[in-house]
């Protein structure tokens, strides 16, 4: 019998497994005005990134699209660029206009956009020749009062802008141009809102609350406050994390380990003290491979997977618990305790042949993901010995099951998608249904 689970199983077991990188971790120091850096395997100091007051009011640093490291420097308004694996002085693509104010960075197409705290609002520039093109919106648009370092593009392709005045988080859709409240002033305890880090899955986001000294965590859909996931901080601001998979949460003490989903205390990883950080306002992790990985957002994409198992009665299979699961992430960050499974279903199989059937689902009502009922025929994608022994016995007299287990899709016309189906020795049969996500 063709047993693929336990090999898909190992091929997690790789990824969680490989051998941990000593990334480089980048604290910003508002009034140190520098980049100060720390092994991320050690916490050791190592040095400072920029010498003189080249950084003077450091805020955001972050990895462009073309790979090099972007640093902003709201003291002297410039964006300063350095070499990303060497950490050296490149130039200064962006000069802004006096008392700018900026303090946070997100790049899209080619360019570079950039909070204005002064200004309340976001302008964009052109990458390539440092000119502005445009504000992304209006001054206070959507309830915002201070745009702060923690701006940053969702898995959902908005642009979320803390509030560090407003107490809030705005939410800009580049599409339709509209700009709304995400999080409302003061939800959950939120005070001087600073960073922003969605959670692996994509469901929740993490928003450091520098003012009431907490991490709280929101719904990523609506914005809904959940929990207080850590407080008793002094003054927070940037978040990230470490390649083992644990929360990093930067303060004025400096960067401390957490577990990513209870927020438990793991020990203090970097001291500020240590490298003269004063005024900690953003932190960076910079993989130190042998060239830090760039991610394609185009192969970013919504593939989305579904699994169950229930009885195979006759031709019939019921699975009434499908599920779906979020809480961990990709490569090195992978950890099987943090895997988080949710109901999203039922699904049927009704086969009509040894080669085809009909796939139907349901997941509506309480207790699902809401995202409908529907139906589709199925056939084989590959034949198999099993295949074949069926269609010789002939589908109505056949009594051995195996002809199910292998690969089934929606025919030509739903390539890209399908069904895995496996089956064991007491009728229980296991399916994982390769879809796509609703399109937003």
């Amino acid at each position: 019998m063709k047993r693929w689970l336990p090999v898909l199983a190992a091929l997690f077991a790789i990824g969680a497994t490989q051998a941990q990188t000593c990334d480089t971790l980048l604290l910003s120091g508002y009034f140190s005005g520098n980049v100060h850096l720390y092994d991320a395997c050690t916490g050791q100091y190592q040095r400072n990134l920029a010498a003189g007051s080249q950084l003077a009011g450091a805020q955001a640093s972050k990895i462009g699209p073309d790979g090099r490291l972007y640093v902003v420097a709201e003291g002297r308004d410039r964006i300063v660029r350095y070499d990303a694996q060497t950490l050296e002085f490149i130039d200064e693509p962006i000069t802004l206009t006096n008392q700018f104010g900026a303090t946070g960075i997100a790049f899209r197409d080619n360019e570079i956009w950039i909070a204005s705290y002064s200004l309340n609002l976001v302008r964009r520039f052109d990458l390539a020749t440092g000119q502005p093109i445009g504000n992304v919106f209006g001054a206070g648009a959507g309830g915002l009062g201070g745009p702060d370092n923690g701006m940053t593009f969702g898995p959902d392709g908005n642009l979320y802008v803390p509030g560090y005045d407003s107490n809030s988080v705005v939410r800009h859709n580049p599409a339709t141009g509209s700009t709304s409240e995400f999080i409302a002033p003061g939800a959950g305890g939120l005070f001087e809102t600073r960073g922003i880090l969605f959670e692996p899955g994509g469901q929740t986001v993490l928003i450091s609350s520098e003012g009431s000294g907490d991490i709280l965590r929101f719904a990523a859909s609506d914005g809904r406050f959940i929990t207080r996931l850590i407080s008793g901080l002094n003054r927070p601001t940037g978040l990230g994390y470490h390649s083992d998979g644990s929360l990093l949460v930067a303060d004025n003490n400096g960067i401390t380990r957490f577990n990513a989903s209870t927020g438990a205390n793991i020990g203090r990883l970097a001291e500020a003290a240590a490298g003269g950080a004063r005024g900690v306002t953003y932190l960076t992790v910079l993989p130190r491979g042998d060239a830090p990985p760039v991610v394609d957002d185009s192969q970013i994409g919504s593939q989305y997977w579904i699994t169950g198992a229930g009885p195979m009665t006759g031709n019939v299979i019921d699975i009434q618990d499908m599920a779906s699961s979020v809480g961990t992430s990709f490569g090195v960050g992978f950890d099987p305790d943090r895997v988080v499974r949710k109901r999203w279903g039922s699904a049927r199989i009704v086969f009509t042949s040894c080669t085809t059937g009909q796939f139907s689902w349901d997941s509506s009502g309480d207790g699902t993901a809401q995202f409908g009922d529907g139906s589709y025929a199925i056939e084989r994608l590959l034949d198999s010995d099993a295949t074949r022994r069926c269609e010789t016995a002939g589908f109505s007299n056949v009594d051995n099951r195996d002809w199910v287990i292998g690969s089934w899709y929606g025919g030509p016309s739903r390539d890209g998608e399908g069904l895995m189906l496996d089956l064991n020795t007491d009728g229980i049969a296991f399916l994982a249904w390769f879809t796509y996500r609703p399109q937003q």
